[in-house]
């Protein structure tokens, strides 16, 4: 048609095509090190954010969905985000959770995202094909490994013929959790008064999910509730999360599992100048068992907020999904942390749950919920 024709042939064009083996990315690494403060942590499977950048712009667009579903310390979710594209991932260990929600949190204009805990209908698939094919039904046997799956790992014995309590690990005696429900404070009443029965001093507790009045722990200092009553009736009293991990097969197969003791968490929420208007104020909050923890970590300790990572509230709980509709969070440049949230203002009257969720040092979660009535 007369046009100009413009033809470039590859032979004759300068530089070298890329190839199937990325060996240029060590040295744009090299230069990300330089630019993100030295990205690079040791870990042998960790993925330069060069890498994950040429991946993600080679095989998708602007809003297209990127899964990483072990998603470690997110660095695609990281690159995902900073490239305009969805994603969703997973990990079973709670400090990658952890890091990777405080990663995300540092990137500017990150959009809002919700942080998923495995729950009860998906622990309940989780036992169901690991012990039982039948998935439909929990059979005797299905729990009966179920209970003993767990009290190996914490490091117990089975113990037959009792109704509250499943196994003894020294001098305690050890109460399971039900893998689709929490413990309750009824619970721990039964499994009480059947270990004083027994004639035995030492109770360990150990559950996925505890009861709403439960979730911040007990003070160990000063007791609680439900101290209190396993004081009276003789029994020392222990509750322990059943972490995550002991659902990651090699963790488990490796012994890798630790169990530990519910926080004590102590929150205030306060009213503002207007009826409408609330902030919530963290007072205290104590590990249990501090002689346990490493001695360079507790040189570094110098008063309570310091065991305290990161923290959010949500103002509207709903029991099911955690909102964080405000958080603060140490990095490692800021090791400061603000102690009272910003203030909330309800747009409606009524009575609204206050869920405020704490992350110690260790990774661990504790909550505490308030009731919350609005004029």
């Amino acid at each position: 048609g007369g046009g100009v024709v413009d033809r470039q042939y590859l032979d004759e064009s300068k530089g070298v095509p890329l190839s199937t083996v990325w060996s240029d990315i060590k040295q744009t690494y090299a230069l990300h090190l330089v630019k993100r403060a030295k990205e690079e942590t040791g870990y042998q499977t960790q993925k330069p954010e060069a890498l994950l950048e040429r991946i993600i712009n080679l095989s998708s667009n602007p809003g297209d969905l990127i899964a990483d579903f072990f998603c470690g310390s997110g660095t695609t979710l990281a690159v995902a985000e900073r490239l305009g594209r969805r994603w969703i991932g997973c990990d079973l260990g709670r400090y990658a959770i952890h890091v990777t929600r405080k990663r995300l949190l540092g990137i500017e204009k990150c959009k809002p995202f919700d942080l998923l805990n495995l729950g009860r209908y998906e622990r309940q698939y989780w036992q169901g094909v690991t012990f039982d094919p039948d998935t439909s039904r929990v059979s005797p046997q299905a729990l009966y490994e179920y209970l003993a799956f767990i009290l190996r790992l914490y490091g117990a014995s089975p113990v037959p013929g009792m109704q509250y309590l499943h196994g003894r690990k020294g001098g305690a005696l050890v109460h399971v959790g039900s893998v689709d429900a929490p413990v309750t404070i009824d619970d721990i009443e039964h499994a009480l008064e059947e270990c004083a029965l027994s004639g035995q001093k030492e109770l360990h507790m150990l559950g996925w999910e505890w009861e709403m009045g439960l979730q911040g722990g007990t003070d160990p200092k000063s007791g609680g509730l439900i101290h209190d009553i396993a004081k009276l009736r003789g029994v020392r009293l222990r509750l322990l999360n059943i972490p995550r991990e002991v659902m990651e097969g090699q963790v488990a197969d490796k012994g890798d599992v630790e169990f530990f003791e519910l926080a004590y968490l102590k929150a205030t929420v306060e009213a503002g100048e207007h009826p409408n208007q609330f902030h919530m104020s963290l007072t205290d909050f104590v590990v249990p068992n501090p002689d346990s923890v490493p001695e360079d970590i507790r040189g570094k300790i110098s008063k309570w907020s310091d065991w305290i990572d990161y923290w959010a509230v949500d103002w509207n709980f709903q029991h099911d999904t955690f909102m964080q509709n405000f958080v603060a969070y140490r990095t490692r440049k800021n090791r400061l942390l603000s102690l009272v949230s910003d203030t909330h203002i309800y747009e409606q009257a009524g009575t609204y749950c206050v869920l405020v969720k704490v992350v110690d040092v260790f990774g661990n979660d504790t909550s505490q919920a308030f009731d919350v009535e609005v004029k």
